[in-house]
């Protein structure tokens, strides 16, 4: 088994002069334990508890890369969305009343389990420590549940679900 060690991929303090481009740092929240809710309503977004990332920019004019998946379940047929919010700004969305980043839409079987998944470069302009949050909503009343064990079969697997956030240096 072949492995790769290396202390960074771009030092921390930046390319040389003239250079541009590469991860200068990576957080990462991972969620392997249920959350649920029931707040029901388009606009009634939920906080996914355990899956907020902080990072630091090390520099004003740097982006962060912000990866999501999630992965939900409910017993009723429900449009869900999900979205990312930097501190209490929703970011990455479309003009629209209803901000989101991804949408899926669940059928009336409890161990069904969908993935929502989504990318956003957000320019943050500023080396100071920032949140970003991962929200929830869906159209239907019931349960929805992140990262529910699958009762279903005998080997009862369960779900992960992840944000992670890549400094990008300009």
């Amino acid at each position: 088994m072949s492995q790769l060690k290396v202390d960074s991929i771009v030092p921390r303090g930046g390319l040389p002069s003239g250079a541009s481009g590469g991860i200068t740092q990576t957080v990462q929240a991972f969620k392997d334990d249920e959350f649920s809710f029931t707040t029901t309503g388009a606009n009634s977004y939920v906080d996914l508890t355990g899956l907020s990332v902080t990072i630091t920019p090390q520099s004003a004019s740097n982006k962060i890369l912000i990866i999501a998946h999630i992965c939900s379940n409910m017993a009723n047929a429900s449009m869900n969305s999900l979205r990312c919010l930097r501190g209490s700004t929703a970011i990455g969305n479309g003009t629209e009343t209803n901000l989101t980043q991804a949408i899926t839409t669940s059928t009336a079987n409890a161990d069904r389990h969908h993935t929502m998944s989504f990318c956003i470069l957000d320019s943050p302009n500023t080396t100071s420590a920032t949140t970003y949050k991962l929200q929830m909503s869906k159209s239907q009343s019931g349960t929805m549940r992140i990262n529910r064990r699958d009762t279903s079969s005998s080997s009862g697997f369960s779900a992960s679900s992840s944000v992670t956030a890549f400094e990008v240096s300009a």
